[in-house]
């Protein structure tokens, strides 16, 4: 139970998740190496001297929204729109719990990708 409780008090588990992702999205030659410089990026990022470390494009993004949007509507709901965070990996306090939504309480796919 002290071994868990320091792991999510210091957000480990989605540090080695988003490591993993994008292990498995790059496939680098060299992994060990790649993930130093994964790692050098969020440092760097924490410290506000960089980019938030990004692991999908936009492309990426608006399939993962097009998956969730069975209907092919163009809009998500706020249910759906959970789903699609937490498929990206994110928990509920890692994401914006009030996106923008349309007069039909809709999402739309550049809201998405935006708070993703």
């Amino acid at each position: 139970m002290k071994a868990e409780s320091y792991l999510e008090e210091k957000r480990i588990i989605p540090l080695v998740n988003h490591l993993t992702s994008a292990l498995l999205i790059h496939e680098p030659n060299d992994p060990i190496e790649f993930l130093v410089h994964q790692v050098q990026d969020i440092i760097n990022f924490r410290n506000h001297r960089g980019k938030p470390p990004i692991l999908f494009n936009k492309d990426n993004l608006t399939n993962v929204f097009k998956g969730v949007d069975f209907l092919n509507k163009g809009t998500i709901d706020l249910s759906e729109y959970f789903t699609a965070m937490k498929m990206l990996g994110l928990c509920e306090n890692d994401f914006n719990q009030n996106p923008q939504v349309d007069e039909k309480n809709q999402i739309e796919c550049k809201v998405f990708v935006y708070e993703a």
